[in-house]
């Protein structure tokens, strides 16, 4: 326990110490202040997962993204005298700004290329195309595990799913990551600049979809073209707007989580060779435990719309809920000993893919990326270490993971 943290207790998610550690700030939110109040941001944060279960369990847009879900400090920083007006739908915006079951219908539009079916179908695709990664990586005998494995290898399956040439895969990872590096300034990033920059990006190609007709074989972007909102057609630029969360989700978790996961296993010598001794077996129980501790989202926030109570709190409309996702997966009464990584961790419920209506529609496509990612190469490389003198771990609100984490390898094959 950081008792210097404890003596005088502030939890704001922009302060540079928690920024650059949250968890010792998660365990005293979880143990003395379930339901911290900030008069700054007149915000209410939520540690403990029961109490993120009832946040995020609420269904009737009670809780809604009208100011986003990751707000700059300067948003936050202007109090709402009453809950944000629901956006005109015409323009159309973004659907969760919405509400249901707008954002339910979008949602159903392009999720049908990672629901689990369509899902299992890219199983070969992924493992054919890790394995040439490694044969380019592996011989170099060391590289940066995060980027060019893990986020070479995400970038790519986005790629696919959206109709881009593959050749693009690492430009993609950098603007993507550029994008949402924290700023040191003001402790936090502006998700609205970073979704600007990803749909210029890619826009091109989602009006080739246009162009190409849409006929259901880019089913993610052309399940949005075909979306019709109270009859309307959506322009070229609303259909790469309502892309936008999938496409930096899907490149920016996965690389994290695998590169984590697989320092964490090799910290543990005896817990390896366990995962070793029945890959087939044992994977998909170590990949549920990298999501557990390794997922590098702290929290996201709501907007109260109207009077809602959680965790026998009441919010008033306008004022804001953050759910602190990162502590509950640390929380000592759903998990024993939650600091602590088991590879064979019993794992009955997760909050690491958000719950309710806003689950993330891309969980059944990270479970299989990370599980084909760590097992094509703990088949591959026999042996490896990490070179934490040069690994970065740079502060963060949101992405807190390692951007850069340099392996060297012993073995391979």
């Amino acid at each position: 326990m950081n008792h210097a943290v404890e003596r005088k207790f502030e939890y704001d998610p922009f302060s540079p110490p928690v920024m650059s550690n949250p968890l010792p700030f998660y365990e005293i939110l979880r143990r003395d202040h379930p339901v911290y109040y900030n008069e700054k941001y007149d915000g209410f944060f939520f540690s403990r997962f029961d109490d993120i279960v009832e946040l995020l369990s609420i269904a009737d847009n009670g809780l809604m993204e009208l100011e986003g879900s990751l707000p700059t400090p300067a948003t936050l920083r202007v109090r709402n005298s009453a809950a944000p007006a629901i956006p005109p739908d015409d323009p159309f915006p973004l659907a969760q700004r919405l509400g249901m079951p707008t954002y339910g219908e979008v949602r159903r539009a392009h999720v049908k290329p990672i629901m689990p079916r369509d899902v299992k179908k890219l199983g070969d695709f992924i493992r054919n195309r890790a394995n040439d990664r490694l044969d380019e990586l592996l011989p170099k005998r060391r590289f940066n595990l995060t980027r060019d494995y893990g986020g070479f290898m995400s970038s790519g399956v986005i790629m696919h799913l959206m109709g881009m040439p593959l050749e693009l895969a690492e430009q993609s990872l950098d603007i993507i990551n550029s994008g949402t590096r924290t700023d040191p300034e003001t402790g936090g990033f502006d998700s609205g600049a970073v979704a600007k920059q990803a749909i210029e990006y890619y826009q091109p190609y989602v009006q080739a979809r246009f162009d190409a007709g849409a006929d259901g074989s880019v089913p993610m972007v052309d399940g949005m073209i075909n979306y019709r909102y109270n009859g309307r057609d959506l322009t070229p630029t609303q259909v790469a707007q309502q892309l936008v969360c999938a496409f930096i989700g899907g490149i920016e978790t996965v690389p994290k989580i695998v590169a984590h996961g697989l320092l964490e296993l090799s910290k543990r010598p005896g817990q390896l060779e366990a995962v070793r001794a029945d890959l087939d077996a044992n994977i998909p129980s170590a990949t549920e435990e990298m999501i557990r501790y390794c997922a590098p989202a702290q929290w996201f926030m709501r907007t109260a719309q109207k009077p809602v109570t959680i965790a026998g709190q009441p919010i008033a409309p306008g004022q804001r809920v953050f759910a602190l996702v990162a502590s509950a997966l640390r929380d000592e009464r759903e998990f024993e000993n939650p600091n602590e990584f088991h590879w064979d961790r019993k794992i009955h419920r997760t909050l690491a893919f958000g719950q309710g209506v806003h689950f993330c529609i891309g969980a059944h496509l990270a479970r299989l990326e990370i599980r084909i990612l760590v097992d094509v190469f703990l088949r591959r490389a026999q042996s490896f270490s990490f070179d934490m003198d040069n690994a970065i771990r740079p502060m963060s609100s949101f992405q807190w993971g390692w951007n850069s984490l340099p392996i060297v390898i012993g073995e391979a094959h």
